[in-house]
């Protein structure tokens, strides 16, 4: 039994004119502001905090007691926002991932004007702009020009406190020539990877660039040295002797009713001439980039929910990219047009934190991992833990969508990770399976195989039957994601499962909004909240599926965000935004990690799931201890959950004398059972003394 885990939370208006800020996040005093705000279901009132700089915001604070528990608070005043085109604010919040559902609302007489986001709001401030055309409606709003009331309102993912921040509230003019590109002129500052921008896929997962980052880093960067706008372009370098890559941009959702859009971007090359293709919304364009920058136009480009820009070179040679642009226009303009988020996120990414947990340089390096493979006794028993050969074990894997080479498992090993999660779609015939097997079995890995929910019920069986006896095998994953109908196709596909492999536990891996009543022999989830939400969602969702899984004594999985750059991603998370996501879950009963998938593209966040290796596994022991005080000592584990360096103190009993903090190479004292640390941004700490 670990002795004791601690998560530290160092937790009536005229009518504006267009552009100009609207005063109801500004107050002089919490009781001004409580004059104007009227909490809904239950919610605390409103407060006034002054920030450094004297700006004054307002703090809605929320308390949940379960899932989907409602915070909600209205401002009262009359708005005409009939000539309005956008309207703009900045949230931020103290452990916001508490919350999923997001929703602002205008009111009028007999309805809502209704807008909702997903993932929260993360603890910097970040810009939120919406044009008010497109937005969805409650009841029968009576016009924009009859508002009378806005209304903030977040749903809770689990029980836990938040505190949501707003301020700077205006309204703006529709900008004809708006550009719906995130990070179009690669001035939004990051780690050497382009935030808003990858080479297509969630990570890397394919030769030679997996097994060896530093040659995918050297070929697709950031160029500082030459650009159109502005500072940056983005510089593809594709030289002979590997596969050529391509710039791909996340999702962008433009509004409902936008006419077709046009594409445009500058491009320019080392070579005289080098062909180049422009993809988007299902339309395609063959240019030409030269030695100078030129505009290259893809017009008349159909609106799609979820829309990507493709740009790849056909030919060797360098590409730079700079001032993409999306815009519901029949041509695009010469000048740039920022993203309206775009001057937002710069602020915020700038204050991101990209160093390192403090720990020696031992556990920095990480480590390797040989083979082969020992067969394995694998069970859950009845305190909930899962048991190799009776030992306690506690999952880490690296996640992989695909496996397309098999010296992709040589480097995960060689890496340091002892176990992986594969993807295994329709397409993987049973004998490739094996191989997959065969290989993780050589190399020192055990696999968890994820059997894709496409794969007909005969060759999911086969693939079971086949396998069940093999040294690697771990567990089965048997359906990701199950909603709506497809829940009884997951819990058939268990039980199959079961019948055919009694021997190894099987699990369905269910979305957020399922924390409960899983079936499978493991509770698990995923969670991806960086950089929208803040690692607390994570925590939360573990959080909740701890306390529905105590009854029946299932272990708890996690899925974790170990990629970005790609899809709603923005970028990945930084090694402390990973590391508070790993102790927060570690703290709140996770007794197993996956990282979301295939290789990361940056290093900082590759370094930290080998250091990640290390750490867990020197924490098994007392995790998963059943003694009070695990080999005659006390394991403290603690997090701080916030983007803010807070000190803290704690009171432990008969603590006394210098205690070891480990993976830091460093002790702190302790003095009539009281010691007090400086915990980083999103830092951890784990603390070991002799029991009292």
């Amino acid at each position: 039994m670990l002795a004791l885990g601690i998560l530290c939370l160092l937790f009536a208006l005229t009518v504006p004119a267009a552009s100009q800020p609207v005063g109801m996040f500004s107050y002089p005093d919490t009781e001004t502001a409580q004059n104007h705000w009227e909490p809904q279901f239950g919610s605390k009132p409103v407060r006034v905090e002054t920030l450094a700089d004297g700006e004054t915001v307002v703090a809605l604070d929320a308390e949940f007691a379960k899932a989907n528990d409602r915070g909600c608070w209205d401002w009262v005043g009359d708005l005409d926002l009939s000539e309005a085109g956008r309207i703009t604010f900045d949230i931020s919040a103290e452990n916001g991932g508490v919350a999923g559902n997001v929703g602002i609302y205008f009111g009028t007489p007999n309805g809502w004007y209704t807008k909702f986001w997903w993932w929260g709001a993360p603890d910097d401030w970040t810009p939120r702009t919406f044009r008010l055309d497109g937005w969805g409606t409650e009841g029968e709003p009576d016009g924009w020009d009859k508002v009378d009331r806005f209304r903030f309102s977040i749903w809770s993912a689990g029980a836990g406190k938040a505190t949501y921040r707003l301020r700077n509230f205006r309204i703006l003019p529709l900008d004809r020539a708006e550009n719906f590109v995130k990070n179009g002129s690669f001035e939004i500052p990051g780690i050497g990877v382009a935030y808003g921008w990858g080479s297509g896929h969630w990570g890397v997962g394919d030769l030679p660039w997996a097994a060896d980052m530093d040659l995918w880093r050297e070929r697709w960067y950031l160029d500082h040295a030459v650009a159109k706008y502005g500072k940056s372009s983005l510089c593809l370098d594709n030289r002979e002797d590997v596969p050529l890559l391509k710039a791909y941009s996340v999702w962008i959702k433009l509004p409902r009713n936008l006419k077709p859009s046009v594409l445009s971007a500058w491009l320019r090359s080392d070579q005289e001439s080098l062909p180049v293709t422009m993809q988007c919304g299902g339309r395609s364009v063959k240019v030409t980039a030269t030695g100078e920058w030129t505009q290259a136009v893809l017009p008349a480009i159909p609106r799609a929910d979820r829309m990507t820009i493709i740009i790849s070179p056909n030919a060797r040679g360098k590409l730079w990219i700079d001032g993409v642009q999306l815009q519901a226009l029949e041509n695009p303009t010469v000048e740039f047009h920022p993203c309206e988020s775009d001057e937002g996120f710069a602020a915020r990414e700038a204050k991101v934190d990209w160093s390192f947990p403090q720990r020696t340089p031992e556990v920095a390096a990480g480590r390797s991992i040989s083979g082969p493979v020992e067969p394995a006794k694998v069970i859950v028993d009845e305190h909930g833990r899962v048991l190799v050969n009776g030992k306690p074990y506690i999952q880490h894997s690296l996640g992989l969508e695909f496996v397309r080479d098999l010296p992709v498992l040589n480097f995960a090993a060689a890496s340091g990770f002892r176990d992986v999660c594969c993807q295994i779609r329709p397409s993987v015939t049973t004998a490739r399976l094996k191989e997959i097997f065969d290989r993780c079995a050589e190399v020192g890995l055990r696999i968890i195989p994820w059997l894709d929910g496409a794969i007909p019920r005969e060759q999911f069986a086969q693939h079971i039957k086949t396998l069940k006896d093999h040294p690697a095998l771990l567990c089965w994953y048997v359906y990701d994601e199950p909603s709506g109908a497809r829940f009884a196709e997951a819990d058939y596909r268990y039980k199959l499962a079961r019948e055919l492999d009694p021997d190894h536990p099987a699990l369905i891996n269910y979305l957020s909004s399922k924390l409960q009543d899983h079936t499978g022999d493991i509770y698990s989830t995923d969670v991806y909240p960086i950089p929208h939400g803040t690692p607390s969602g994570a925590v939360s969702a573990v959080r909740a599926m701890k306390r529905s899984a105590a009854g029946s004594n299932k272990p708890v999985w996690m899925w974790l965000q170990g990629t970005g750059y790609a899809y709603w991603m923005d970028r990945e998370p930084s090694p402390r935004e990973l590391s508070c996501m790993i102790y927060g879950s570690l703290i709140e009963g996770a007794r197993g990690i996956y990282y979301f998938a295939q290789i990361p593209r940056t290093k900082q966040c590759w370094d930290e799931m080998r250091a990640a290796c290390v750490e867990i596994d020197a924490l098994t022991p007392a995790l998963s201890s059943l003694e009070q005080a695990p080999d005659g000592e006390t394991w403290v584990l603690a997090v701080n959950t916030t983007a803010t360096a807070h000190d803290a103190t704690f009171e432990l009993e008969n603590a006394t004398g210098m205690l070891k903090v480990e993976f830091e190479g460093r002790e702190v004292k302790a003095e009539a059972g009281s010691w007090a640390d400086r915990f980083g941004p999103y830092g951890r700490h784990v603390y070991r003394l002799a029991a009292p």
